[in-house]
């Protein structure tokens, strides 16, 4: 099997729940839609028997790698914490994306090799905004201002600069002009408006 009808099996296999987050206009997965319309605009090239290019397919392949991982963890809030109830998870929708985002700052430690030290930073904070899930309640507004402290502490103290995904293929997105530069900032509007600077 490769990667492309890999992506159309999953798409396939969860329908139904990508289907009732569009359709609901959920804010869960609102910031990483540009991932997926990089993903989709590529695959539509591979169905309609254009090459990509080596660097096309790293993307693809990131991208549907990101997607995979980023539902699978909405899958799973889903069905453990929130009993398959849809409109009860996006209640908390801006705690899921508080907690995708510490996941994808976590993976980025791990691989910088940061120390333990740096990443249990991480590591309880997630557990924190568990618990608030745990409760299905949305975490405090304060707590992605500790996020950003918590980055800023484990990623500029250490010289690394930090690009999200979803803010990656925001900029690829405007490259494919599937997006336009004065669209709606979809990529990182939600945890922008939460963090104060």
């Amino acid at each position: 099997m490769d990667i492309y009808l890999d992506y159309a099996n999953w798409k396939f296999e969860n329908h139904e729940l990508i289907s009732n987050l569009v359709k609901n206009k959920s804010k869960t997965i609102s910031r990483f839609t540009s991932v997926i319309a990089v993903v989709d605009y590529l695959y539509d090239k591979v169905v309609n028997k254009k090459a990509l290019t080596n660097d096309e397919e790293v993307i693809f392949s990131t991208g549907f790698d990101y997607i995979y991982d980023q539902f699978h963890l909405i899958k799973t809030i889903l069905e453990y914490k929130f009993d398959n109830n849809i409109i009860e998870m996006e209640k908390c929708a801006k705690t899921i994306n508080l907690l995708l985002y510490i996941n994808e700052f976590q993976s980025e430690a791990l691989d910088h090799n940061l120390d333990k030290v740096n990443i249990k930073l991480l590591d309880d904070l997630e557990e924190k905004v568990n618990s608030y899930l745990d409760k299905k309640e949305n975490a405090p507004d304060e707590y992605f201002q500790i996020l950003n402290d918590v980055n800023n502490k484990i990623f500029e103290q250490n010289g690394i600069e930090i690009h999200t995904v979803d803010q990656i293929f925001y900029e690829i997105a405007l490259e494919y002009n599937i997006y336009e530069e004065d669209d709606y900032n979809l990529y990182n509007q939600f945890i922008n408006s939460k963090i104060k600077r």
